[in-house]
């Protein structure tokens, strides 16, 4: 009779242990936010050409609202001189140095037509009043390409800012074969003033 009691009263404890055991809580598993699709403008810039320019004048497209780019890297840069006399606690100093202001416009930076001029477009590349000149002339029939004055070793002199600035290119041998480009896309976007004749009825 006792040995009866001995196997029952383990299978009783084993019961009652698990009707209050806890359940397992399995771990939150949070799914991973999906990532933005990507848009990828599949038309690349071209060069704006005198040929465009001839189709879109015909079309009458304003200039100025088609969106240009800047196909190279262009570096305004101005250096001045600082030569000056101080005198501190009675010693004379002479401080002689050099400061130099640049300006950077980057690849494909975007612009837009200012004016336009016999033989190009004045561009702006910011909200102030400054504009920098492409044109399109004998020495460039096909392509609006940047222009300067006292050219020299690939870099010319332009007005910025009312001071006078020498202009490099960053990723080219020239400031010259800097050009204007656009997008396929953007030009369909240009807005185009057309007028629909409605016609006229013999009475």
């Amino acid at each position: 009779m006792r040995r009866w009691f001995y196997y029952i009263i383990p299978i009783v404890v084993f019961t009652l242990s698990a009707c209050h055991r806890k359940p397992v809580q399995k771990p939150l598993v949070f799914n991973e936010p999906e990532k933005p699709v990507e848009v990828v403008d599949e038309q690349p810039p071209v060069p704006f050409t005198r040929d465009l320019y001839n189709k879109l004048r015909a079309s009458n497209i304003d200039f100025r609202k088609v969106q240009f780019y800047v196909d190279q890297q262009l570096v305004l840069t101005r250096s001045l001189d600082k030569n000056t006399l101080t005198v501190e606690q009675g010693i004379i100093k002479y401080a002689n140095g050099k400061n130099t202001n640049e300006i950077l416009i980057p690849q494909l930076t975007p612009c837009k037509v200012d004016s336009i001029d016999a033989d190009g477009f004045r561009m702006k590349f910011d909200n102030s009043n400054n504009t920098l000149k492409f044109i399109n002339n004998k020495y460039s029939p096909d392509f609006f390409i940047f222009s300067g004055a006292n050219w020299k070793d690939g870099s010319c002199d332009v007005v910025y800012n009312k001071q006078t600035y020498r202009v490099a290119c960053g990723t080219c041998a020239s400031a010259s074969d800097a050009k204007l480009l656009v997008r396929q896309s953007d030009l369909d976007n240009s807005q185009r003033n057309t007028i629909t004749l409605p016609g006229i009825k013999v009475n």
